[in-house]
């Protein structure tokens, strides 16, 4: 638990633009894992905590985590409005990266991740504060060289809150 708190505050840290550089957190971060790699965690929790944490250190990850994959509806139905509007677009679904659990969404030959957020990922569900361990998803994507685009999935029921989405999809992509 430890471990996690670490990182999560690093997460915060890191996606503060004008944040100061965590290595004194990352020390401990590198002190937590150098203890807990030879264990061999029985949960799923526990191995995608070690998993972050080999990430977030650029290490190679101890064992090979095993990560549920679910494909919600919101997630297909912008799939299938962003495929529809770019179609030569390669997208591929529930993709795990560098031991990370599974993004929505990946647009490989652009570097993109995009996630819609459903409110589990919000603190009470308020689609405005998000949770420790979706900061630290993003985070590890971007320290790792991924763009994220999140989506809260209350966007995704109607296609005139979606389209900007698909725009700034379309311009980052150079799909105009």
């Amino acid at each position: 638990m430890s471990l996690w708190g670490v990182m999560v505050c690093c997460a915060r840290l890191s996606l503060v633009s004008n944040a100061n550089k965590n290595n004194w957190l990352e020390k401990h971060i590198n002190d937590l894992f150098t203890r807990l790699k030879n264990t061999s965690p029985d949960n799923e929790e526990d191995q995608s905590i070690i998993a972050m944490a080999a990430s977030w250190l650029g290490r190679a990850c101890p064992f090979v985590p095993h990560y549920q994959t679910v494909i919600s509806k919101p997630q297909s139905d912008f799939r299938n409005q962003l495929q529809s509007c770019l179609p030569s677009l390669k997208i591929e679904e529930e993709k795990s990266l560098n031991s990370l659990p599974p993004v929505d969404l990946l647009l490989p030959d652009h570097n993109m991740v995009i996630e819609v957020q459903g409110s589990y990922h919000y603190v009470n569900g308020d689609y405005k504060t998000r949770k420790g361990s979706t900061l630290l998803k993003i985070a590890l994507l971007q320290k790792s060289g991924f763009e994220v685009i999140e989506i809260p999935v209350n966007r995704v029921w109607n296609q005139d809150l979606m389209k900007p989405f698909i725009d700034q999809i379309k311009k980052r992509t150079n799909k105009q």
